[in-house]
This record gives C-alpha cells, sequence and structure tokens, in this order.
C-alpha cells in the first residue's frame, strides 16, 4: 500500500507543483496525510495523530502518539521551502527537546528528513538519521527509511534505523574491497554454469576474470557518453548567438551560456536551489549538483558555477546544451520551447 501512495503522491506532486510550493496546507493534506495513513497512522483520530500540539516551544504541525506518548514530531513546510535551513532545523529541535521526545521529523512533501532531536556533543546536521527525496531516491530505499516510522515499527525505531546503517556499512565496505564479492559470487556462478552448460568447461581464471571486470563496471562506472534526451529537437543550424526565454533576451559568446544562463533564470525565479540537488543527467552523470562530481564521485569534465553555489555540467555538444536546457526548465514546472534561440 505505501509504494502505491508514494507513487500517486510523486505524480501529485509533479501535476500541481505550483500549488504545493506556494501552499503548506495543500502539503499537509494532499502530500504528508495519504503518507502517515500508508503508514497506519489515522490523521483524523486525535489518539495517534493530533494537529498543531500546543507546546512551551511553539505548535509543530503534527504530533504522533502512541498509548498515549509523544513519539514524534513533524514539521511540514512547503514544497519550496529547504527545510535544511538552520532556523527551520532549530525550531524542530526545541519542539522535541522541550517536551523530552527522541525524533523529530522535517519534510515539504518531497524530501523528508528524520532527525534525533538530542545527543550530547553533536549539532543538529549531524543527528540526520536518514533523508530521502522521495521523487528522486530509488523506491525501495525511500520505502525502507519512510518504514522506520510507520505506527507498527515506531516502538523499535533505533533498532529498524541501526540495521539500516548496519546495511549501508557492508555494502560500503564491499565497494571499497571488491575482492570479497567476487569470491561469494565465483561458487554460484561456477554451479549455475555447470548446470546449464555441461559441455563447456571454464577455467577458474576465466570466471573470476569476467567477475571482477562486471562487477567493476557496476562499482566504477566508466565515463557516460552523451545522450540527447528523447523527445526534443536537435539543433542542426549555426551556433546560435541570442537566446529568449520568455521576455528576458541573452546575447550568447559560448554554446555553453545556453545552460548557464537558463540555469540562472530559474535560480532567478526561485527554482534550482540547493534541495533540488542533484540533478541527474543520466544514470551516472549529475546535470547540476552542490559540488562538481557525479552520482560515482567522478569530477564534472566542464564544470560551471552557478550564482548560488550550485554546479552544473556543461560538457556537451550544442545540441545536447539545448535539449537539457530545455529539459532543466520542464523539470521545474515550464515548457520547454519557452528557450527561443537566434
Amino acid at each position: 500500500m505505501l509504494e502505491t501512495v508514494l507513487r500517486d503522491v510523486i505524480e501529485r506532486i509533479k501535476k500541481y507543483r505550483s500549488i504545493y510550493e506556494r501552499n503548506e496546507m495543500a502539503v499537509r493534506y494532499q502530500i504528508v496525510n495519504p503518507i502517515l495513513k500508508s503508514l497506519g497512522w489515522n490523521p483524523e483520530n486525535p489518539e495517534e495523530v493530533m494537529p498543531n500540539l500546543s507546546t512551551e516551544e511553539g505548535t509543530p504541525d503534527y504530533c504522533l502518539l502512541k498509548n498515549g506518548k509523544e513519539i514524534l514530531f513533524i514539521e511540514t513546510k512547503k514544497l519550496s521551502a529547504d527545510i535544511e535551513r538552520k532556523e527551520i532545523v532549530s525550531q524542530l529541535a526545541k519542539y522535541c527537546f522541550g517536551e523530552g521526545t527522541k525524533y523529530g521529523l522535517l519534510t515539504n512533501g518531497g524530501v523528508w528528513i528524520l532527525f534525533k532531536a538530542f545527543q550530547e556533543g553533536t549539532k543538529m546536521g549531524e543527528r540526520i538519521l536518514w533523508k530521502t527525496d522521495i521523487e528522486r531516491d530509488d523506491t525501495m530505499a525511500t520505502l525502507r527509511k519512510l518504514k522506520t516510522i510507520s505506527k507498527e515499527n515506531i516502538e523499535n525505531i533505533e533498532n529498524l534505523i541501526r540495521k539500516l546503517q548496519i546495511l549501508d556499512e557492508i555494502w560500503n565496505s564491499l565497494v571499497d574491497d571488491p575482492e570479497e564479492l567476487i569470491r561469494g559470487l565465483i561458487p554460484v556462478f561456477k554451479g549455475l554454469l555447470g548446470e546449464g552448460y555441461p559441455d563447456y568447461e571454464f577455467e577458474p581464471s576465466e570466471i573470476e576474470d569476467f567477475l571482477k571486470e562486471k562487477i567493476t563496471e557496476l562499482i566504477v562506472p566508466t565515463e557516460e557518453t552523451e545522450i540527447i534526451p528523447s523527445g526534443t529537437s536537435t539543433w542542426g543550424g549555426t551556433r546560435p548567438r541570442k537566446m529568449i526565454i520568455g521576455n528576458n533576451v541573452y546575447n550568447i559568446r559560448n554554446s555553453y551560456e545556453i545552460l548557464t544562463q537558463t540555469a540562472e533564470w530559474l535560480i532567478k525565479n526561485g527554482k534550482l536551489r540547493k534541495i533540488d540537488c542533484p540533478i541527474p543527467a543520466g544514470p551516472k552523470r549529475y546535470l547540476v549538483n552542490t559540488e562538481p562530481k557525479h552520482r560515482y564521485g567522478n569530477n564534472f569534465r566542464a564544470p560551471k558555477r552557478l550564482s548560488n553555489g550550485l554546479y552544473i555540467e556543461v560538457h556537451y555538444s550544442t545540441a545536447g546544451i539545448i535539449s537539457y536546457a530545455r529539459r532543466l526548465l520542464e523539470r521545474f514546472g515550464y515548457r520547454g520551447d519557452i528557450l527561443k534561440l537566434q
């Protein structure tokens, strides 16, 4: 049920993004409430979910209760809000600390962050237990995180979170040293070959070398070739000298300025913020990120720093630049064809 609700909510965000970017109550009723319901909480039952509970430190949007005990405070903001801003995080911490509640959750509908409210010798940013972007993160990873705050699991939250951390630690150790992963796969691979292809004899070194190659590709992927997003027209004319977005006209000397000026136009209009990153350009590459690095840590080939401190990759052909600029506009709810070139 949670997976279905999540899918519906994501479609709703895409369709009505401009509403949720302006209206916090719409986020609460149309995004947060359905997710809480799918996690076993009844927003219509004040014994489970108390909205706007008055505390000494203020009024959090939600308080989740179980067996009469306050368990989790939730603070909701509109979709356009950067919920990692210090003042927002600090306010949630005050709610939790004042009421002696261990955990607090911040969300703008798209991004969800679970904090541990207090831990001696640490700052709030160091106490993030998990963070998920329901629009961009892997669905199964998001489900695992959200399920830690389900009504069924909430009382066992520390154990569940520690289990998530352990799984991450083990996976990261395998990524750092894939030899152990290869050794574990060799007998499985040999068994499958023996059962399926008994007439062929494979040397152990052949199997090991093959597995090394494939696992290395998965863990340390090679550089992607440029892929022009489907459904967009390619540029076949001379190099553009002028670009128009809405009522704004820009003279351009280099093709990459089409992409950087588009990004700056979005920033000027309150879009393209840190919270929106990373923005993917493909399975392995990022178009925009908070640092000039792609998904697996390899550096941007031609990074440009934007006015808000974000980095955009511009290592594309002119056709690629135009396609990604229009794709960037569409990501934030604009039509790609509002970008005109001359």
